[in-house]
């Protein structure tokens, strides 16, 4: 069965990184991409949960208003940590690697 690149392109950038690479048979490669995005967004994704809960924590007990713009500014002034950053750059570029490797690489089929 003919595999298109167009539509692994595709999978890569609409459902995972490395998703596309493992449409087209390309195991390894697809790994290379999808594992270092998925520290990446696990990493992403626990640190939203836990600034999610300390607002969480802060309106429930009256520290900070029921005001969205108080709520965004509670946001807004909580440092992020270097490895937060970090890891949503890894993620992009996984995810923009993936598409394009798949765009520009060698044709299957």
């Amino acid at each position: 069965m003919k595999r298109s690149n167009g539509a692994a392109a595709l999978l890569s950038a609409l459902v995972f990184p490395g998703v596309g690479q493992w449409y087209l048979g390309r195991r390894r490669l697809a790994l290379l991409f999808l594992l270092p995005a998925l520290v990446a967004g696990f990493v992403y994704l626990n640190f939203a949960l836990e600034e999610a809960n300390a607002v969480a924590g802060q309106l429930l007990s009256g520290a900070v208003p029921l005001d969205p713009a108080a709520i965004a500014a509670r946001v807004e002034a909580q440092p992020t940590s270097w490895i937060v950053t970090l890891s949503g750059w890894v993620f992009v570029v996984c995810w923009v690697g993936s598409v394009v490797e798949t765009l520009m690489g060698k044709k299957t089929g």
